[in-house]
Formats: structure tokens, sequence, C-alpha cells
């Protein structure tokens, strides 16, 4: 049991990490990359899914952010991302608010449940949309908003800031993915090099 709930911590926190940087890329760089980007947005549709890897289609799509996850755990200081770090802070914060709004959860439960498109690279952008529009209408109600820093060139475009909040979205699902599979803080902390192994090996 102890191993599963290590497991599902961290390809949870795989995806957190991917989510982050995949938005940091955007932002920056203006960088949009369908195929790591693809199964963090659909894990926002699986709500009933009883497997973690299911949720994320095959965990290997998650590659990009354990491997990122793996060097905050044990990397040098040079390797560890300060603002990737901060999304996952406020992303946590964010996620704890949220608790105090049933109202807005649940019609965010509601919203996802009735968008029926399956998913796959050729529409992303058409789930972007969506997400996007769902964010502003519900999630972004809440405060504090998570402010993304980055190139107001790329920022500014229309697609770019749709794929940001979806990818926002992504990161709070798994937030709260990680959180219902037992994870927290001082696990991360107790745990960080057995954590920081499974990322590798996953």
């Amino acid at each position: 049991m102890f191993k599963k709930e290590l497991k599902n911590e961290t390809i949870s926190l795989g995806a957190i990490y991917q989510a982050s940087n995949e938005i940091k890329k955007i932002a920056w760089q203006g960088q949009i990359n369908n195929k790591t980007i693809e199964p963090l947005i659909h894990s926002v549709y699986q709500t009933t899914s009883d497997e973690v890897e299911e949720i994320y289609i095959n965990v290997k799509r998650l590659n990009t952010g354990l491997d990122f996850l793996r060097q905050q755990l044990v990397g040098d200081a040079f390797s560890k991302d300060a603002e990737v770090t901060r999304y996952f802070e406020a992303i946590g914060i964010l996620v704890k608010n949220m608790k105090k709004h049933t109202d807005i959860t649940n019609n965010l439960r509601e919203e996802l449940s009735n968008f029926q498109l399956e998913i796959n690279q050729q529409n992303l952008y058409e789930h972007a949309n969506f997400l996007s529009n769902l964010y502003l209408k519900t999630i972004s109600r809440i405060s504090p908003r998570i402010i993304i820093n980055g190139d107001n060139k790329y920022l500014k475009e229309n697609d770019n800031a749709s794929m940001i909040r979806a990818l926002l979205m992504s990161a709070i699902r798994s937030y709260i993915l990680w959180e219902q599979s037992g994870g927290s803080k001082f696990r991360i902390f107790i745990f960080r090099k057995k954590i920081a192994k499974l990322a590798i090996t996953l």
C-alpha cells in the first residue's frame, strides 16, 4: 500500500511540475509542445478513474515533469527552478482556498462532465479554449490569483493565454490528486530521495 501511495504521489507531482514548466516555456518563449501538454489536458476530465496512471493516458508521457521533479528534489542549486517552485506553492494555496468555495467547485465539475469532445493533439486548442473560459468563470474568482511571469509579447497572444489557463487547470487537478493520494510537503521532505528515485524508474 505504501509503495502504491508513493508511486501515485510521484506521478501527480511529476504532472504538476510538467504543467508548471510548460507554462513557463509558453510565457517566456511562446513554445507550445502538444505532445507533453496532451496528457495534462486529458487529466482534467478524468474525475472518476481509480488508477492514477490512466488519468494521464500513460505515465511515460510525464517523463519531462518527472525528470524536472527529480532535479528539484536532489539536484544542485543550479538545476533548481525558483519560478516553477513558486507556481507549485501558488497552486497549493489556491487549492486550499477552493475548498471554501463549494459552489464554484460544483459548477466546475458539472461543466467538465458536460463537455464530451474526445481529446487528441489535433483538437488541443479547442480544449484549451474551453478550459480557459471555464477557468475565468470559476477558479479566477477565487483569490489569490496566480501571477504568471513572462514576456508580454507571448502573454498577450490569445492561444498562449488560453493554453496557460488550461495548464493551470491541469496543475490544480494534479495537486488535488496528489493530496488525495496522501501527498503533503512533510512527505516530500521525509521521502525526498525515494520520490526522486521513483521519478527515474517510472
